[in-house]
């Protein structure tokens, strides 16, 4: 256990507070002392901005909210919302990215400020995008493309007072296009060094008139698969025992046999002749022991292959001057294909089993290969359909109705697994024959072959209702109220097939999770302009869960500008984060959890230390409670000259009542100790004190706790002839990022995977009709597992010699470039590179065969791309 920091615990709350009254003191005397000017007024258009439900006209808000419009959009080179958000210093320490093998292969996430995707939350022109039937937590940027999006607001900070759950760590708005005229076509190929190798394609047009507008599109992408063996820096060789080694037979306490150690014959363990294909080889151990090993590295894909087509229609009916009907359509179909090495299972054989040499009870560690190697197919489709009626009551009240459904179901089938009970029987008749398996018949192989099942999907409708109002004048002007309320209804479902639930597939896991809530929610939010130059949001947000209580959330902002060129901001807020469905309410799923327990060892014939599995079940905890957040910030936009801009933001999140995953082995320690554990998590061990059973899953407890600083410095310069040349640095430096709980405190910045910053440069020269772009992405060193888990018993240049890691120092730094040209005919030309010095990732041995962490990195290499579009 690391030694815990010392943290001071402020109270934020009431330091906002006084600040807010000495900014309003200090603005009042100077107004009894000068007078207003009485300048020319501007008058700029109110819209809805991130963060806040009252539509506003200020540039530069109280909240912390980052803009890509659609030419940083377009110029990032990236085809979907994923690739985009992913790369951006907001995510701290990187998100799940689509992976072969996973349960949820095709999601991509994002996770602001590390605290992960179910404390995200992402929202489509306002409204909470579908949550993933995959995951039951979170939503699914992958699903998104690039063409359908003018811009994305990334709030970073705290908003459960106006969006309800999951805003913890931010928000992120993603504003579909609207104000489009005509017909454009567009598409485009990217061509990866190592695989993945992608395609992209659009059609969006619109067209107005007196009364309506239209606008719709479609688009697709299609990114391909990229298999381990195609990267230089992954190992060449992954040997598994799984290949066809006897194992000895272990008794368990309650009489039922489990695998031991390797069963060595004539100092060999190899199943006679069982050890030839593809893939397989011998090798031997320095005190001469001979066995089987399997090398899943040529089988191995590492992304998952992903198809998306989109179709997107938003349309506005204007049924008289103050009434207007809208209507916003998205649907996504969605395949993704993976795959993985051939099944590992060991299997019992009797001592008078055809396929056992031994002379004795054995297990065969078999890799079966003759099936060949495991394919999962997910097909997901999801709609999207809000209708929504906005009306003008009087010249300062304005109402918005609205009703709407979502649906997301995805059909996840695998292929080439194995049917557990049969292969028992056909390895011990000697229908199978593991000395050749190769040469077992279609038939044999099919009795055993068996495909999994699974049908998940997430359901919401929902209505909701908003008022704005101008309520009176301030010196600073109108002080505006939003009232609103919600009432959704959500059912998510993810059903396995029979024999996966009931444990008999080998090479597979998991279990069925369904269930269902009610969610009503009332928020209120009042903007409060005391002077020209400080003004004050309040919002208070109520939701009642059906299924696990109440929570309430308060925000206070402040904005004060003490000269035309400074802004300062300060907002306190606490949130809330709902227990997942899953988590409530998912089936017992059995798992063979690996554990070290002396009683459970010694019963196994083996030595007091030795790691053992035991059967696990994981189980829902039908008493999980939200977990409560506190967020403070406090930051000032500047514009010193009128060139450049400059805005800089401390933020500090606290979460209190964490849900945490409590392990089999956590839940070892902690019943030999006495401690804290959930009533539903517990051990039932036979009567000479063996493990018989754990019981483990997700409950309540600790502490999460994370500051840092964002910083934005925009630059913008009139070169006349030579064009206009622009530049934007963004990063964020995590100051601390801690968790607590019975077991103490752990500081992770600085250890595997929690790099202290992140950061981008672009740059951007327009020239006439051509443009050039330039950005430098950056991430702060972050050690390498290994030079993290030795924590000081060897030098990071030891570990370095024997290949633990490739660096102790220094930062990742890849360059992206895009030169674009506006031809006469109305078509754009963009040619570009992603990782234009083709680096390779940072080298992980913690993370083989890949070597590398994929929440943070990438394998594709240098990604050369072509785009062309068409105006019409």
């Amino acid at each position: 256990m690391k030694k815990p920091r010392h943290i001071v615990s402020h109270k934020h709350g009431l330091l906002t507070a006084a600040l807010g009254i000495a900014m309003f003191q200090a603005i009042s005397a100077q107004a009894q002392e000068t007078q207003v000017k009485q300048d020319a007024p501007t008058t700029l258009d109110k819209i809805e901005v991130t963060g806040s439900r009252i539509k506003r006209a200020e540039v530069e808000g109280a909240l912390p909210v980052s803009v890509l419009d659609r030419q940083a959009i377009e110029i990032s080179g990236k085809n979907t919302v994923a690739d985009l958000l992913q790369s951006s210093s907001f995510n701290s320490f990187g998100s799940f990215t689509p992976t072969s093998g996973s349960s949820a292969q095709s999601f991509a996430g994002l996770s602001l400020r590390g605290l992960g995707e179910g404390r995200t939350l992402i929202l489509i022109d306002g409204r909470r995008s579908a949550v993933s039937p995959l995951t039951g937590e979170g939503q699914d940027l992958s699903s998104i493309p690039t063409a359908a999006v003018e811009r994305i607001e990334i709030l970073t900070d705290g908003a459960s007072a106006i969006y309800g759950a999951d805003a913890i760590g931010g928000v992120v708005n993603i504003i579909t296009r609207k104000d489009f005229e005509g017909f454009q076509v567009s598409s485009g190929v990217t061509d990866n060094h190592y695989g993945g190798d992608a395609s992209e394609g659009s059609i969006l047009f619109g067209t107005s008139s007196d009364r309506g507008r239209i606008l719709g599109g479609i688009s697709y992408t299609n990114q391909k698969i990229s298999y381990v063996s195609d990267y230089p820096w992954s190992d060449t060789v992954a040997g598994s025992s799984y290949a066809n080694n006897y194992l000895g037979v272990l008794t368990a306490a309650d009489g039922s046999t489990i695998p031991g150690a390797n069963l060595y014959t004539n100092g060999s363990s190899v199943v006679p002749g069982g050890c030839s294909g593809t893939n397989f080889y011998e090798s031997t151990s320095s005190s001469g022991n001979t066995s089987c090993l399997y090398n899943y590295v040529g089988d191995m894909a590492d992304t998952a292959s992903i198809k998306n087509k989109n179709l997107f229609l938003r349309s506005e009916y204007d049924l008289s001057d103050r009434w207007t009907l809208q209507t916003d359509i998205y649907v996504n179909k969605k395949q993704s294909t993976s795959q993985y090495a051939p099944v590992p299972e060991s299997i019992y054989v009797s001592a008078d089993s055809p396929n056992n040499t031994t002379g004795q009870d054995a297990y065969i560690k078999h890799r079966f290969a003759a099936l060949g190697n495991r394919l999962t197919y997910t097909d997901e489709n999801a709609y999207d359909v809000n209708l929504s009626l906005h009306g003008q009551l009087t010249d300062s009240t304005s109402v918005e109705f609205g009703a709407r459904t979502t649906e997301s179901r995805a059909t996840i089938i695998g292929y080439n697994y194995v049917n557990i009970p049969v292969a028992e029987q056909y390895f011990e008749s000697g229908a199978y024959n593991a000395f050749d398996p190769y040469s077992n018949s279609e038939e044999v192989l099919d009795a055993m072959r068996t495909t999994t099942s699974r049908d998940a999907y997430y359901k919401q409708k929902e209505v909701n209702a908003l008022l704005n109002t101008d309520l009176f004048s301030l010196p600073g002007g109108i002080s505006s109220l939003a009232l609103g309320a919600e009432y959704s209804k959500h059912d998510y479902q993810d059903i396995y097939d029979q024999q996966s639930a009931a444990g008999n597939v080998g090479g597979s896991s998991g279990n069925s999770a369904w269930g269902s809530r009610n969610l009503t929610s009332a928020y209120a939010e009042w903007s409060l302009p005391f002077l020209s130059n400080l003004s004050a949001d309040l919002a208070l947000r109520y939701d009642h869960y059906s299924d696990f209580g109440d929570a309430t959330s308060p925000k206070i902002s402040l904005r004060y500008q003490p000269i035309d060129t400074l802004t300062l901001r300060a907002s306190y807020g606490e949130g809330f984060r709902a227990p997942t469905l899953p988590a409530l309410y998912q089936q017992s799923a059995f798992s063979a959890d690996t554990v070290t327990d002396a009683a459970t060892a010694e019963a196994y014939g083996l030595d007091a230390s030795s790691s053992v599995q035991i059967n696990a079940y994981h189980i829902a905890n039908p008493d999980l409670k939200a977990e409560e957040s506190k967020q403070f910030s406090v930051g000032l936009a500047w514009d010193p000259v009128s060139w450049a801009n400059l805005t800089l933001d401390y933020w500090k999140i606290r979460i209190n009542n964490q849900i945490k995953w409590y392990d089999a082995q956590t839940i070892l320690d902690r019943t030999a100790l006495g401690q804290y554990l959930p009533e539903q998590f517990y051990v039932v061990r036979n009567t000479d004190g063996s493990i018989q059973s754990v019981y483990a899953g997700y409950g309540n407890e600790g502490q999460v706790e994370t500051d840092g600083i964002d910083l934005n410095l925009r630059t913008r310069f009139d070169l006349g002839e030579w064009g206009r040349l622009s530049s934007n640095l963004q990063g964020t430096w995590t100051h601390s990022y801690t968790i607590a709980g019975l077991d103490g405190k752990d500081e992770y910045i600085g250890t595997d995977g929690y790099p202290e910053w992140r950061a981008n440069l672009n740059t951007h020269w327009d020239l006439g009709d051509w443009s050039f772009s330039w950005t430098i992405n950056a991430i702060g060193y972050e050690p390498g597992y290994y030079v993290t888990y030795y924590d000081g018993t060897y030098s990071c240049s030891q570990l370095k010699e024997w290949g633990y890691t490739k660096r102790c120092g220094g930062a990742y730094i890849t360059h992206d470039v895009q030169v674009s040209y506006n031809a006469p005919w109305n078509g754009t030309i963009s040619v570009g590179a992603r990782n234009l010095t083709d680096k390779a990732p940072v080298y992980d041995a913690a993370y083989s065969p890949t070597n590398f962490n994929n929440y943070l990195y990438n394998g594709y290499g240098r990604q050369l791309y072509l785009r062309y579009t068409q105006n019409f």
